[in-house]
């Protein structure tokens, strides 16, 4: 199989986009910060991925400045991940996929609320849908202005992740 081709020096901004965010495991990890999940094995139960992967791509993450380390315990020394602003500026594309597979990405049967995150804007209270402002008081989404309320199967999915 050829190598891939690094796209990291690319002019292309969508090159350079799918060079850093091209990853699954990338965009789970960034799904759990978005969740609010900032320590290690939260990431890890949230994301399904192993250790090692998980550690790796959060060492990427803050080497690119998109996530910082902060401790949370002393002894032993444990950190919890936190985004930085160039990290919350990735909600709005994982936002978006968020918005195309809500429409695109279930087959009918699977189907068992209107969307898997339901988004209430923090401002109004109003359910935005997959909306990018917000329909009832026109704010523009983003990091910080929406709730995500997880549906029945999703939460339950979550659950059993946390379990094993």
């Amino acid at each position: 199989m050829p190598a891939r081709t690094k796209l990291s020096d690319t002019f292309c901004p969508l090159g350079r986009t799918a060079e850093f965010l091209g990853d699954r495991a990338v965009i789970l990890i960034l799904r759990e910060l978005f969740f609010k999940s900032a320590r290690f094995d939260a990431i890890t139960r949230g994301t399904g991925l192993g250790p090692q992967l998980v550690s790796a791509r959060l060492k990427m993450l803050e080497q690119h400045d998109v996530v910082e380390r902060r401790p949370y315990q002393q002894r032993p020394l444990r950190y919890a991940y936190h985004l930085t602003p160039k990290g919350q500026d990735l909600f709005d594309i994982l936002y978006v996929m968020r918005n195309w597979a809500e429409k695109w990405a279930y087959a009918p049967q699977e189907v068992e609320a209107d969307y898997a995150v339901q988004y209430l804007h923090r401002g109004c209270g109003a359910d935005v849908g997959t909306e990018i402002h917000c329909p009832q008081c026109g704010e523009r989404l983003g990091f910080g202005t929406v709730k995500a309320v997880l549906s029945p199967a999703l939460a339950r999915e979550r659950l059993a992740k946390q379990a094993v």
